[in-house]
């Protein structure tokens, strides 16, 4: 390879390497706090006291009676969608990792072998002989220059698919935890008027 075409290649790879045509994402502010009113604040290593995000509050530390700790995890061991939810998880991640391998030179090698014997009669020497013959290949099947920033956008699209599911599994979570939550307060108040009713029709029989 002459000077002139490693030059040439030296330039496709640093095109390839910094030109884009993918538009600059900013995140949008969220419209919610960070925080929830009266949470609780830890002090941190700088001596300030700083939030805890609500998002990475434990559901434990809300709830701290063991019977409903007990339903809310049966719930999320035996929950249809957060199982779905999982597996959405594991097939965003796959996929990832196989767009990330486009970025890479595919490389094929194949072998071949064969055998062939010879019986006694026909070599000459009054001995049979068996020979063997190997062959083996190895080269770049497929390779795309990445000129203009496709397989990286589609790498990085990957990648925000797959946080996209890991809050949605957050977010069903969160969800179920509610739900049973506020089932478990609706039967207790149930029980509660149920209680006062009986109450009052024995106050009103007497």
């Amino acid at each position: 390879m002459n000077a002139a075409k490693f030059l040439v290649l030296i330039g496709i790879l640093l095109i390839s390497g910094c030109a884009s045509l993918a538009p600059q994402y900013e995140r949008p502010q969220a419209p919610v706090p960070a925080g929830w009113q009266g949470q609780q604040k830890a002090t941190g290593t700088s001596g300030k006291q700083a939030t805890n995000p609500v998002a990475n509050v434990d559901w434990r530390e809300f709830f701290r009676d063991e019977r409903l700790q007990n339903v809310i995890a049966l719930a999320l061991e035996n929950n249809r969608d957060l199982r779905v939810a999982m597996l959405n998880i594991e097939k965003s991640r796959a996929q990832y990792q196989i767009q990330g391998a486009e970025l890479l030179p595919s490389i094929a090698a194949t072998g071949e072998g064969t055998a062939a014997h010879t019986p006694a009669s026909v070599t000459g020497t009054g001995h049979s002989a068996t020979s063997h013959q190997y062959s083996a290949e190895v080269g770049f099947s497929s390779y795309e220059l990445d000129l203009f920033g496709r397989v990286r956008s589609l790498k990085k699209a990957a990648l925000e698919t797959y946080f996209s599911e890991v809050q949605t599994q957050r977010s069903t979570r969160l969800s179920l935890v509610a739900e049973v939550a506020g089932d478990w307060l609706a039967l207790a108040a149930d029980e509660r008027l149920l209680n006062l009713s009986n109450e009052a029709l024995a106050s009103r029989q007497k």
